[in-house]
């Protein structure tokens, strides 16, 4: 599973065939030291009473594979030691930057914050062996670390992911297969698609039906049941502190106004039209449906309050994604209700509606202490001043622009590169890796409103797991390096040959991948 550019690899200069340091996405800094240190059943992790939890979680990556059982502790007086520091004076490196220093005698690594310390453990994982990664402890394994001194500080704070749980439900232990990767290629959010026009994944007290019903696909379509279901609360709960241990922030996200009609499928009178839903397949009814919350009933408000109240005090992340995309306005043009909105209102169309509409929804997050993130059409109105736009659309420089120039922040999900349904034909790791998320036309502070970058899969036509897995992978490590490494530090020919080598830990995570030719 490891032809990948073999046959590249005699074209390329003799420097970037003795790639030594075989890091995904590449650091900052990196100084090449001679020797190495012997990682071995003497060594002790070193740490201050404040990282006694930082120094357990190394010890369960180091101790399954080598079966060592290192010790931890306060004293230094062992002479192999793994230092673990938090440095107040490396506030530069912000709260997810580190310094990894390795000698033959000493590993050091110390950062600002523990997440910092964090990505330095996901950085030693890789410059060890690959076997470092097995859950059974490997026979004659030599854990050789290559000396080297590492500062390494990522380029931006979004790196993300986008999975659909809507169009094909996928369970908690694929979801935490997700979260272990995605740290250990120091991704930190992991946004969650749960509601869609064919499903609803999240558990709401006050409206159980969302659950009861609204999260199965109609009987005549003959789903496989593993297709279909939702997280509980406890799920939630659950997954939400397993991914915070792994620094992955989980972003929900509930679409309106539009490609909502798995709740008109228990909840009619929400609609303009009133009628009741079926649950569909993607691939066998329209890929966007008319249905759309009734802008002029109160009751669609309060419904939604109440939902995105209950959201608000399960996930600690302060977004909440509100959807926003793809909204027809044909049943708002005929609806007394909303005509009479936009009238009292003063609004000067259904354009205007949806703008009115998305603020109001914004209002109440902000009275939840949660800031609103939604697809770029909320733009399509007027945009609010405090919202995060996540922009799919393609990369047109107009567009974001309209977003920059207002001074909201934006994340970069285009279509064009980050749109991982599609095929590898159309969207190749080479073309992911190629993206540069900051023209030389933006200022310093447009730059600062670049949030980061974020891949969107969509599970309507790829539904079982390792079809997922080989749309998501490798290009998701080239999306890593795009959010981490500064453009000037990014080559492909060299990342083709350090993605070359985890295909390997891949197999090992059993994580499936597309083999590109």
């Amino acid at each position: 599973m490891k032809r990948i550019l073999l046959a590249a690899l005699l074209l390329l200069p003799f420097p970037l065939l003795c790639q030594e340091y075989n890091i995904i996405p590449y650091p900052s800094e990196i100084e090449k030291k001679e020797g190495h240190f012997m990682l071995d059943s003497r060594t002790v992790i070193t740490h201050s009473q404040d990282l006694i939890s930082a120094a357990n979680q190394l010890k369960a990556y180091l101790d399954p594979a080598t079966g060592f059982n290192l010790l931890t502790g306060i004293s230094e007086s062992s002479s192999k030691q793994i230092q673990l520091a938090l440095n107040e004076n490396l506030d530069n490196l912000g709260n997810e930057g580190y310094i990894l220093d390795i000698s033959s005698e000493k590993i050091r690594m110390e950062a600002f914050h523990s997440r910092g310390l964090f990505y330095a453990f996901q950085t030693l994982l890789q410059l060890l062996p690959n076997d470092i990664l097995r859950e059974a402890e490997v026979e004659d394994g030599e854990w050789l670390i290559p000396n080297v001194s590492i500062t390494d500080v990522p380029q931006f704070e979004w790196r993300g992911l986008m999975i659909d749980y809507s169009r094909t439900f996928w369970n908690k232990r694929i979801t935490k297969k997700y979260i272990d990767a995605l740290a250990f290629y120091k991704l930190n959010k992991l946004h969650m698609h749960l509601t869609d026009d064919q499903g609803w994944r999240i558990e709401i007290a006050r409206y159980p039906l969302l659950t009861e019903y609204a999260s199965k696909f109609d009987t005549s379509f003959h789903e496989a049941p593993e297709r279909e279901g939702y997280f509980s609360k406890a799920d939630m709960k659950e997954l939400i502190k397993y991914a915070e241990d792994r620094n992955v922030e989980l972003i929900p996200e509930i679409e309106m106004p539009g490609h909502s009609s798995e709740v008109f499928s228990v909840y009619p009178e929400l609609s303009c039209k009133g009628d009741t839903t079926t649950i569909h397949t993607f691939v066998l009814g329209p890929g966007i449906h008319k249905e759309i919350f009734c802008a002029g009933n109160d009751g669609t408000f309060v419904f939604l309050k109440n939902v995105l109240s209950e959201i608000a005090e399960l996930f600690p992340s302060k977004y909440i994604h509100i959807g926003g995309d793809e909204a027809p306005k044909d049943h708002w043009k005929e609806c007394p209700k909303c005509q009479q909105r936009i009238e009292e209102e003063g609004l000067k169309d259904e354009h205007a509606l949806q703008s009115w509409f998305i603020k109001e929804i914004e209002a109440h997050l902000t009275s939840q202490n949660k800031t609103m993130i939604g697809w770029d059409e909320i733009m399509e109105g007027g945009l609010s001043e405090s919202a995060t736009v996540m922009y799919w659309r393609g990369w047109m420089e107009e567009v974001p622009r309209l977003v920059l120039d207002q001074g909201n922040d934006i994340i970069l999900s285009p279509t064009t590169h980050f749109y991982f349904d599609y095929t590898y034909e159309t969207t190749s790791t080479k073309k992911v890796y190629a993206f540069n998320p900051l023209s030389e036309e933006m200022s310093k502070d447009d730059r600062q409103h670049i949030l980061g970058v974020q891949a969107n899969f969509w599970s309507h036509l790829n539904r079982i797991e390792p079809e997922m897995d080989r749309q998501i992978f490798p290009r998701i490590l080239a999306l890593a390096e795009v959010g981490w490494s500064e453009g000037p530090r990014r080559n492909w020919e060299e990342f083709a040959l350090r993605l070359h080598h985890h295909f390997t830990l891949l197999d090992i995570m059993d994580i499936h991948y597309f083999e590109e030719d």
